[in-house]
């Protein structure tokens, strides 16, 4: 039995054969018993499961779509937003009350976010402090009072941190950094130089005797400045909350995935020059200003540009012997930092565009390796070579000869790989994803735009960025 029809069709049946009519007991006892027995039927089990929406939304047209928490807050967000604009009621009550009843999330100003605590940052979230009663309950009022959509945010919110935890998840580079929250625009990260002297000397027997020597540990910075990104979007001035329900989760995954790709390549690909040649990704013309690029330097820009002894053209096809030649090219004796055979082989990482990718999954030894099972352990791994991962990561563009990107997309028909070791670099976080809508009356459009502020560490003892060891670059590799 697997359908509710069959299910009502069995009781029937079997009380039409019973000799006599039955007392109300007597169906009671029928029915539980036949819902005992289908209970443990699987394939009835399946059959009447009522989906994955959250059970307080059971009943309502959040449920039909299967809208989750987060689906709920991003609604909620946006419908409120429009309130009172060309008499836009904003949420429905319905959706108000869903909200209400799932979610604990608050709206406060950016300035009062900053007042509360300027300089800590709990988790995703600027953290809330619980000062005293009068001021937790005027914060608790401010959900009622503050509007969506000029300089407000709705704090706690799990929509943005499920945004921007779902996009690092599915990134193949960026996630694989380590972050850090910056307590200013510009932060600076104290690196070591080199470390300190371990001497052999004779035992002090006397107490005249000359002090030991001394010996001094370096240490310098790198600085990190935060930068502003946008996903900038617009809809029609008929968005309705039932039309645009259907969209929500589309729309979050459209995001996520934005997030997800523009990260990858804003840690691999900065390049700062603006200029009408020069850049490693726009090689013969001059880029936009809006750029994601042009926020910081990348990794790759470390091998083509800062450290020219870190790179290496392939002039023909990928061989274990270039991708060796990286981790020699990586190693710093100066400062005894042996970025290429680090004690975990996970954090040496082989990033390429994904026809290279599968070009060195096929390479003769890396077939023969008894040991790579196949099983990949990060995002995009096609395989291992030299006990590393090699990541297939669309980010990576093919390039021209020269490891550059040109202008005309049929220029670039050459693979790279881009070698770093993932502990010689950190993200840091201003401010992560904040979702904010504006009212354009004269278009009779509604604008919706994803920001952030994030800044981008490179490890140099040297503090210059020619000293950079941690990252190089094989280019102008034949597919």
């Amino acid at each position: 039995m697997s359908t509710q029809e069959e299910l009502l069709g069995s009781i029937l049946s079997r009380i039409d054969a019973m000799p006599k009519a039955m007392d109300e007991a007597q169906v009671k006892e029928l029915v539980k018993n036949t819902l005992t027995e289908l209970g443990s039927d699987a394939e009835f089990s399946r059959k009447m499961r009522f989906g994955k929406a959250e059970p307080k939304l059971i009943g309502s047209k959040f449920a039909r779509w299967n809208l989750s928490l987060a689906d709920i807050e991003f609604a909620y967000d946006l419908m409120e937003a429009q309130r009172g604009k060309r008499n836009h009621p904003g949420a429905s009550e319905e959706l108000k009350n869903a909200f209400s009843a799932l979610s604990s999330a608050v709206y406060l100003s950016d300035e009062e976010v900053k007042r509360i605590d300027r300089t800590a940052i709990d988790g995703m979230f600027p953290r809330i402090t619980k000062q005293n009663e009068r001021e937790y309950e005027r914060i608790l009022r401010a959900m009622d009072t503050a509007e969506s959509g000029y300089g407000s945010q709705l704090i706690g919110a799990q929509y943005v941190g499920e945004l921007w935890g779902g996009a690092t998840q599915e990134s193949r580079v960026f996630g694989l950094l380590d972050s850090f929250e910056m307590t200013a625009p510009v932060a600076y990260l104290p690196v070591e130089v080199d470390f300190p002297e371990m001497l052999f000397v004779a035992e002090n027997t006397s107490a005249t005797s000359s002090a030991y020597s001394t010996a001094k540990t370096g240490s310098n910075r790198v600085t990190v400045t935060a930068y502003k990104f946008i996903i900038h979007q617009v809809w029609s001035g008929e968005m309705e909350e039932d039309s645009i329900i259907p969209f929500i989760p589309f729309l979050r995954r459209q995001a996520q995935k934005s997030l997800a790709f523009y990260g990858d390549s804003a840690v691999l690909n900065g390049d700062t020059t603006n200029a009408g040649t020069g850049n490693i990704n726009l090689d013969d013309a001059d880029p936009a200003d809006t750029k994601h690029y042009l926020a910081f330097d990348g990794i790759r820009h470390a091998g083509i540009v800062d450290n020219t002894n870190n790179k290496k053209d392939a002039a023909g096809t990928i061989t274990l012997s270039l991708l060796r030649g990286s981790k020699g090219r990586t190693l710093d004796t100066t400062y005894k930092m042996d970025w290429g055979h680090p004690n975990n082989p996970n954090d040496f990482v082989y990033a390429c565009d994904p026809q290279t990718a599968d070009a060195i999954a096929t390479l003769d030894e890396v077939m023969a390796w008894k040991q790579y099972q196949g099983l990949p352990v990060l995002n995009g791994e096609v395989s291992r070579v030299l006990g590393h991962p090699v990541v297939s990561c669309i980010a990576v563009s093919k390039t021209e000869a020269d490891g550059k990107v040109s202008t005309t997309a049929g220029n670039n028909t050459l693979g790279q790989v881009v070698a770093f070791n993932r502990n010689a670099f950190k993200v840091g976080w201003r401010r992560r994803v904040k979702v904010e809508t504006e009212n354009l009356i004269g278009r009779d459009q509604t604008d919706i735009m994803y920001s952030l502020r994030m800044g981008f560490g490179r490890y140099s003892p040297t503090g210059a960025a020619s000293g950079i060891e941690a990252a190089d670059v094989i280019y102008n590799v034949t597919l």
